[in-house]
């Protein structure tokens, strides 16, 4: 088994770690005012604020098998055959998407018989394409 982890953009960076640095700021301000006894649930939702912003980084991986390709984001998780991966592209899409980038790769896959497909951003896209024994296609 191989895991592969999502490449993350600058872009993706600066939002995650200004508003964390926002919602710390509004924590520090209530500790420093005495009004976190006072107003706890804005605490509370500040806290899980940064805890879902982080999250995705920590979690989004893309595992390879023999047999499958399981794609974890947050508390999301899909698994393709490999059997059924019909062809992998470069993308620009903007569509959401378990990827933390815009530089993604297209699976193309039939899932009993429908055509279907899912966009991701591997860091290193040649060994996962390698990795799926796909040739990554241009267009």
């Amino acid at each position: 088994m191989q895991t592969f982890r999502s490449k993350i953009d600058w872009w993706f960076w600066g939002i995650v770690i200004a508003t964390t640095g926002l919602l710390l700021q509004f924590l520090w301000t209530m500790y420093v005012k005495g009004t976190m006894q006072e107003y706890p649930e804005h605490a509370v939702l500040y806290f899980l604020t940064i805890a879902l912003l982080w999250w995705p980084i920590f979690n989004t991986r893309y595992l390879v098998t023999e047999q499958h390709l399981t794609i974890h984001s947050m508390l999301f998780k899909w698994q393709i055959k490999q059997s059924d991966i019909t062809k992998i592209s470069a993308s620009h899409n903007l569509i959401s998407s378990p990827a933390l980038s815009l530089d993604r790769l297209r699976i193309d896959y039939q899932k009993d018989g429908v055509a279907s497909h899912i966009l991701v951003s591997p860091k290193n896209k040649q060994a996962f394409c390698k990795a799926l024994n796909q040739t990554l296609s241009k267009h």
